[in-house]
């Protein structure tokens, strides 16, 4: 869960630069005089410094250039703007200012080495937003797997109605492998935009992804996705964050063209405090099954969710929760249903490297058609819970590898015992993105 924000990976980077710019305010101790009309001059400053610390970066620029241009002598002023350009990503500027200072030789050497350490901040930040320009990021996964209801046959074989399943409907346990591939390209734009007094910086991830889970008995159920899904995104520093995600998925089960799927999810994020994060997400997305048995499934399908996520204990605890609501139409009434979802979640990290997580989520289903034989329309409500670990090696040959493992059980409760079952699964898997 991504609660730190859209400029997370750099926070601790940042952090550094704030006791370097702290410095630089205090080893710049010049008294602004000696210059006509000293006390506008001093006023306009002091306004300057206001409008930085309280969130208007941008109009902090303006009121301290129009001093430095008409007293362009005034290092005190010169590096307060440098930071408040670097406040606003605008590193080039910051850079040009805190080097002019630096190269005038009337500097104080307390105040120079403040600007080498704040010159070096900027150095590596612009290094970071370089290598986030344009980035590849391959990644694959495999591992084995455990399931204990693969074709989630019933609990019981009594229908009612007089009517009794045979044995191969019922629950089938099996075990197998996956394995999974994906190629993953980041670009952002170089210049920062103003938004207000917001900074935003514009991107475009596009993904393109396989999947495979293979079962050692029942080949019939084996399920693969090629997928391939991009998109814009917009990220403002300090408020959130927006994207908008195009996919289409080819599906095949036990081998056979199964069909395609189509979606278009935005989602907005906004940041709430410190370490809190609000999230609206919507999808909609066209079903296209391919095999005749499948035809009335055929349909779209809409849901909007809301969420809220927390960091906790300095980052180490996250929870979130959420609830979402999904309509699907299908050609076939009985396959059209509403559905109302209420989820939690954490992780922990628990150790150098490693977390655990769980997550627990309920989903009430209400389907507008009426079965066949049973007349009646159906209700579920289906319960999942999951439990997990991961560790990330840090050194020897598995280095920057995550072995991670899982254990879920669903119980899908329904008013038609045809489609009220139990199912365990439990997962292994090894994984690196390079």
């Amino acid at each position: 869960m991504a609660v730190s924000g859209p400029f997370g990976s750099s926070r601790v980077v940042k952090r550094g630069a704030q006791l370097v710019v702290s410095a630089v305010g205090l080893a710049c101790g010049l008294l602004v005089s000696g210059v006509a009309g000293a006390a506008d001059v001093d006023e306009q400053y002091r306004q300057g410094l206001y409008q930085r610390e309280t969130g208007q970066p941008y109009s902090a620029i303006e009121t301290l250039d129009s001093v430095l241009a008409a007293n362009p002598g005034l290092n005190r002023v010169r590096l307060e703007l440098a930071v408040a350009y670097y406040r606003t990503l605008n590193y080039a500027k910051a850079q040009e200012h805190a080097q002019r200072v630096l190269d005038d030789p009337k500097t104080p050497e307390a105040v120079r080495l403040s600007v080498l350490s704040f010159l070096k901040q900027i150095e590596l930040e612009q290094r970071a937003a370089t290598a986030e320009r344009n980035k590849l990021e391959p990644a694959v996964s495999v591992g084995l797997f455990a399931d204990s209801n693969v074709n989630a046959g019933p609990d019981t074989a009594l229908l009612g109605n007089g009517l009794v399943l045979n044995d191969s409907s019922l629950a089938k346990s099996d075990w197998g492998y996956l394995a999974q591939a994906s190629l993953t390209h980041t670009w952002q734009s170089q210049s920062p935009v103003r938004m207000g007094e917001n900074t935003a910086r514009y991107g475009w991830t596009t993904q393109f992804s396989g999947y495979q889970k293979t079962y050692k008995r029942y080949g019939e159920f084996d399920l693969g996705v090629l997928s391939v899904a991009t998109g814009p995104t917009l990220v403002i520093d300090k408020l959130g964050r927006a994207n908008l995600n195009m996919q289409a998925d080819y599906l095949t089960l036990g081998g056979e063209y199964l069909g395609t799927f189509s979606s278009l999810s935005p989602s907005v994020t906004a940041r709430v405090g410190r370490d809190g994060e609000l999230t609206l997400d919507a999808q909609w997305m066209y079903r296209n099954f391919k095999r005749e048995v499948d035809e009335g499934r055929n349909g779209h399908q809409q849901a909007v969710g809301l969420s809220y996520g927390q960091l906790f204990l300095s980052g180490r605890l996250a929870l979130q929760g959420g609830y979402k609501v999904t309509r699907e139409d299908a050609v076939d009434e009985r396959f059209s249903n509403r559905g109302d979802e209420v989820f939690v979640g954490g992780r922990y990290r628990a150790w150098q490297g490693g977390d655990l997580f769980t997550r627990a989520s309920w989903r009430v289903s209400d389907f507008d058609g009426a079965e066949p034989t049973f007349g009646v329309a159906r209700h579920e409500l289906e319960q999942r819970f999951e439990l997990g670990a991961s560790h990330r090696f840090q050194s020897g040959f598995l280095e920057k590898w995550q072995f991670a493992t899982t254990l879920t059980r669903v119980t899908n409760k329904a008013n038609l015992s045809l489609y009220a079952y139990t199912r365990d699964t439990v997962f292994f898997t090894l994984g690196r993105t390079f």
